[in-house]
């Protein structure tokens, strides 16, 4: 409770200083979505994501076998019968 006190008192100045700054108010445009909406369409008219899905989880999955594959690689290496 004294520490509350103390405290209360060293951040009174700040806290009437905060209070005179004015209110900000952030407000999203109700359009935004249509325009992102667009620009993604753009680019999946480009981009065709449907035939390089397919690719993209190939290289994804060869990558993430890749990690497991050196760990078991590097533990394997200090077993003293399994190693090169």
């Amino acid at each position: 409770m004294i520490i509350e006190a103390i405290l209360g008192v060293f951040l009174l100045i700040p806290k009437a200083i905060l209070s005179l700054l004015p209110e900000i108010d952030v407000r999203i445009p109700d359009n935004v979505f249509g325009g992102l909406d667009n620009i993604l369409s753009g680019i999946g008219y480009v981009l065709p994501i449907k035939g390089l899905l397919p690719i993209l989880v190939i290289s994804l999955a060869m990558s993430l076998f890749k990690i497991p594959m050196a760990i078991l690689v590097r533990v394997k290496s200090f077993i003293p019968t399994m190693g090169d």
